[in-house]
């Protein structure tokens, strides 16, 4: 994954924690922030300049509201966690479930994994819709 993927992947990871938690970060950051910015981060083009600086300022909002780490985009390091280095599989790992789904916009890393049949989709909390399947 280069670094460009990698910074990507770290902003979606943060929209999947917003997407998770969107009516507790609304409460918490105030309608100012959150209508400057939520309309963007829900309908900009992700990726984008905007689109990054919106998820930014929400995340800064958040980590000034007094939550650490804000919505995530300071990724943590650690052993064998160092960007651009994919992590080891060790032996006796869970083999990766392919089946769930995902954002339908493409906006956040946000996978629902489908263990078993469940009775309906899930809707994105970003853009209410539903979630899109991916049946691997």
């Amino acid at each position: 994954m280069g670094d460009g993927a990698k910074a990507r992947r770290v902003y979606e990871d943060a929209v999947e924690y917003l997407c998770r938690n969107v009516d507790a970060v609304r409460e918490l950051i105030g309608p100012a922030l959150w209508d400057a910015h939520f309309a963007v981060v829900r309908d900009a083009e992700p990726a984008t300049t905007e689109w990054r600086d919106s998820v930014r300022a929400l995340h800064d909002a958040v980590e000034a509201a007094g939550i650490p780490g804000g919505l995530g985009l300071r990724p943590t390091m650690g052993v064998g966690n160092w960007p651009g280095v994919p992590m080891p599989q060790w032996p006796g790992a869970p083999t990766p479930q392919s089946t769930g789904w995902v954002c339908p916009t493409r906006r956040c890393a946000r996978v629902d994994l489908r263990d078993g049949a469940l009775p309906d989709t899930p809707t994105c909390a970003l853009a209410d819709r539903p979630m899109r399947l991916v049946d691997g």
